[in-house]
């Protein structure tokens, strides 16, 4: 779950049905109710609620089974999938070395993969297989680099300190190398939020010289690729800045002018049909309407889908679909956040990478809907799914009398 999904072809639903082969073999062997009580069936059932909000568009608007991108029923699929993935890990009880190790794995895999296809292939921006574009790509690589440097203090503690925390690091230069080279530039906004996180788990409690030292080198570093030209982050910065002041003045040009043009619209397109949507598949034929009618600029109906998760949920699946993500945005938060004071270092690291996935997928869903593809739900379903079971596992055997 921590490496295939960028790393192999659809390895986001390989990656799942692996560890519920494990968890049925292991359930033959020593069945257990606990599983399916406690946090691992909160998120299953917030999962669950999502799956169905998707299916009830999907049957409202008769997309359900329809070929393409816009079908309700494969989002619906990784949905169910994802909420089994809480109780499977909750019941298997992993070692906690098998999850940081395959973090580590796949940021070093991002990285080697993106510089490959940098540096031997020419590729103006690195990307992943079938649908994972290079929007899609660079910020899941990112969120495996920060899930690295969440594992430092799971790393600290162990015997083998020093081979860990080498591990780990090359596991965050590598999700960030990857992120660079995918050209991506709205999840970087992420890092400011994501600091906090850290700052509030481990560097509060540092002498303040140390934090002063570790704020300066985590500066140096996205210094360093902002003004490295081969990383293409300083160019598409400023280019993203020069589209936000020409759409001010009235000229929705570039990626960042059709962004804000394709949200007014959305808005409109909401305030329409707000209970149940334009479908899964009538964002595109709406958003023609509002071009034809010259409410907004043309181009905006060659996309299919609103470029903001909140929004697109809401104008292509209805109300609903928009009140089931919100309330998986704020089920981690509600569940992890508490957790960042945790005595326990290696608990400690699991609530900080609990809390850090919906900050960044938060900001994600503010330029891009991560979460209109199979592989957005499944990574951030089955993510916090196996955090959740990890949690609660590791939490049952320590406070066990």
């Amino acid at each position: 779950m921590a490496a295939a999904p960028l790393l192999l072809p659809m390895g986001y639903w390989l990656a799942p049905v692996a560890v519920l082969l494990a968890a049925g073999l292991a359930w033959r062997d020593r069945p257990s109710r606990l599983a399916w009580a406690g946090p691992p069936a909160v998120t299953m059932a917030v999962l669950l609620a999502f799956a169905g909000a998707e299916m009830a568009a999907g049957l409202w608007h008769h997309s359900a089974w329809q070929d393409g991108v816009t079908a309700a029923m494969p989002l619906v699929l990784a949905a169910g999938l994802a909420a089994t993935l809480g109780p499977a890990v909750r019941h298997l009880r992993p070692r906690l070395s098998w999850w940081w190790s395959g973090l580590a794995l796949g940021g070093i895999g991002n990285g080697l993969w993106a510089l490959w296809q940098a540096v031997i292939d020419g590729t103006s921006r690195a990307n992943g297989y079938h649908e994972v574009n290079a929007i899609l790509f660079g910020n899941l690589a990112l969120l495996t680099g920060l899930f690295c440097l969440a594992g430092l203090g799971w790393a600290w503690q162990q015997a083998n300190r020093r081979q860990w925390l080498l591990v780990m690091l090359l596991g965050a230069a590598g999700g960030l190398l990857a992120s660079a080279l995918s050209g991506t530039r709205g999840g970087w906004l992420a890092l400011p939020l994501a600091t906090l996180v850290f700052y509030r788990a481990y560097l509060r409690r540092w002498p303040r010289r140390r934090r002063w030292l570790v704020v300066g080198g985590v500066a140096l570093l996205l210094a360093g690729f902002y003004l490295t030209p081969q990383s293409g982050v300083q160019y598409r910065i400023g280019v993203a800045m020069d589209e936000a002041v020409n759409y001010l003045a009235g000229e929705p040009h570039g990626s960042v002018g059709a962004r804000l043009e394709m949200y007014r619209g959305a808005l409109v397109l909401i305030a329409d049909r707000p209970w149940m949507g334009h479908g899964h598949d009538g964002y595109a034929s709406a958003m023609s309407e509002l071009v034809a009618q010259g409410r907004v600029a043309s181009g905006m109906d060659r996309y299919w889908h609103a470029h903001n998760d909140l929004l697109d949920a809401w104008v292509r699946r209805g109300l609903p679909a928009m009140l089931s993500l919100l309330a998986l945005y704020l089920l981690p938060i509600w569940y992890f956040a508490p957790r960042l004071v945790s005595r326990d270092p290696a608990m400690r690291s699991l609530a900080v990478a609990g809390l850090l996935l919906p900050v960044t997928f938060i900001d994600f869903g503010l330029s891009y809907a991560f979460l209109a593809y199979q592989i957005g739900i499944v990574v951030y379903g089955g993510w916090l799914g196996v955090l959740v079971g990890l949690w609660d596992g590791q939490d049952r055997v320590t406070t066990a009398p």
